[in-house]
């Protein structure tokens, strides 16, 4: 072959080469930069900031290869066939190992991330991992509940003892609801070590200002006064339910009934709380047939503690140590947006929320955001039931109801099951109540369990499934 020829023919393989070299790069180079997009998308829906951002930086750095591949194109046609310089093909395993990486960044988990919650104040709702591994319970802390029964299969009930007063009110306690809640958390300020080490696991010890003093009257120092600490404790430790009941071990659960409550929703006796229906009573709301509502403070802008006359008669808003005054230090850090929740519900005053404590519960979907407003109060000695029934009211989404759990705080015998069958005969209804005693103290003032007490709310629970008209098992 001439010399010419051999000329023309080079010439016209480096015509046709580069073009097709630089239409299968550029193909592959748009696919990545697609991948990315994609990968893009799912990083925000998983909130990792990290994540995103490299995914930003992949994207701009497949299309700025991509055009310089289109430039480096255009400028080659038409000339000799030439070495391509070994950048382009460096540039691309890199960002191949670059999105390998962002990949497997998003499907682990970041084992420096802090173990304290991400800022999260909004009504937005916290979204459940697809795979969220919960930490083990406590070894003894439930037996297996009854067969083919799980309505609270995903539902953590936790329970606190405001003092290390286990004993028979552990044991009957659990021998009861853990028939029908399979995961149960004990939450107290000490362990149950003297009982042996077959006990020495069944509390989740939190022993924050869990000290009592009621000697003096103007500082009266209850062991519960910041029993919301374990309320916080026990969020935070157990991820990955869809909802936490929370309510200290003497308080009664009428589980016929909170059956019928949505697990969706915020449960508590919250004056604008709307009741779930009972088909043993007549649901006209007029009637009014409930156990009293959650109280709202006085004006917090008034000095209550000039006139404060003590915890009985004035109960705690005047209190100086753990009062509306310490919890308003408390509620100024709040957002303002949820400040705002909490007025719509107060007509528009600046009000706390404070009553019993002893019945809550809080929706998985809202953990985080409940733990970051009740850690504000928790920097404070607010107290337990001003700090929580607040929280509840601060970060309910507008658009969201409470339901109203007939909750009755008793401080008059009868402390057991008679109460509940008391209130039926007139004509309300009993979904938790608050103080149950699992014994009593005899003529000797020692304090004795009762087991009838275990037998008598089995009783109870199925005298309640026929009320509420459903199929319910009982050991």
């Amino acid at each position: 072959m001439s010399i010419g020829g051999r000329s023309r023919l080079i010439g016209a393989l480096c015509h046709i080469l580069p073009a097709d070299y630089d239409v299968i790069l550029e193909s592959i180079m748009t696919a990545l930069a697609s991948t990315v997009v994609m990968l893009l998308l799912t990083a925000g829906f998983i909130n990792e900031p990290g994540v995103f951002v490299g995914c930003l930086l992949a994207l701009i750095a497949a299309g700025v290869y991509v055009s310089s591949i289109r430039r480096t194109t255009e400028e080659d046609v038409g000339s000799e066939c030439v070495t391509r310089p070994r950048y382009p093909v460096v540039f691309a395993v890199v960002l191949v190992g670059y999105l390998l990486f962002v990949a497997f960044a998003m499907t682990h988990e970041n084992v420096w991330t802090s173990r304290a919650p991400k800022s999260q104040w909004g009504f937005t709702s916290e979204s459940k991992p697809g795979t969220c591994n919960r930490r083990p319970l406590p070894s003894h802390s439930h037996r297996k509940t009854l067969e083919n029964y799980d309505c609270f299969d995903n539902i953590l009930l936790i329970v606190f003892f405001s003092h290390a007063r286990y004993g028979a009110n552990l044991d009957y306690h659990r021998e009861v609801y853990s028939d029908y809640f399979p995961n149960i958390l004990y939450i107290g300020p000490a362990s149950r070590e003297d009982s042996g080490f077959d006990h020495s696991y069944d509390i989740f010890v939190d022993s924050y200002h869990s000290d009592e003093d009621l000697t003096d009257p103007a500082y009266y120092k209850m062991a519960g006064r910041m029993a919301h600490h374990m309320l916080y404790t026990a969020l935070q430790e157990q991820a990955c339910y869809d909802g936490y009941l929370w309510v200290p071990f003497d308080t009664l659960l009428n589980i016929p009934r909170l059956e019928k409550f949505d697990q969706e929703h915020f449960w508590y006796h919250s004056p604008w709380a709307l009741p779930v229906f009972n088909p043993a009573q007549d649901n006209s709301l007029s009637l009014g047939l409930h156990a009293p509502p959650v109280n709202v403070s006085p004006d917090p802008s008034i000095n209550l503690t000039e006139t404060w006359r003590g915890w009985g008669p004035d109960w705690w808003w005047g209190d100086p140590h753990v009062g509306v005054g310490v919890c308003m230090e408390a509620f100024w850090k709040v957002p303002l947006h949820l400040r705002e929740r909490l007025t719509a519900f107060t007509n528009g005053e600046t009000r706390l929320i404070g009553g019993s404590a002893d019945t809550m519960y809080i929706p998985g979907r809202h953990r985080r955001i409940f733990m970051e407003v009740l850690g504000l109060f928790l920097e404070t000695t607010c107290f337990l039931e001003i700090a929580a029934p607040t929280t509840l009211h601060l970060v309910v989404p507008p658009h969201e109801s409470i339901l109203f759990v007939d909750h009755w705080w008793i401080y008059q015998p009868p402390f057991n099951a008679s109460f509940v069958r008391q209130k039926w005969e007139e004509g309300y209804e009993v979904d938790t109540f608050h103080t149950f005693h699992w014994g009593e103290r005899g003529d000797d003032n020692v304090w004795r369990a009762n087991y009838e007490n275990v037998e008598d709310i089995r009783r109870l629970l199925r005298e309640s499934a026929e009320r509420q008209q459903i199929v319910f098992p009982v050991r």
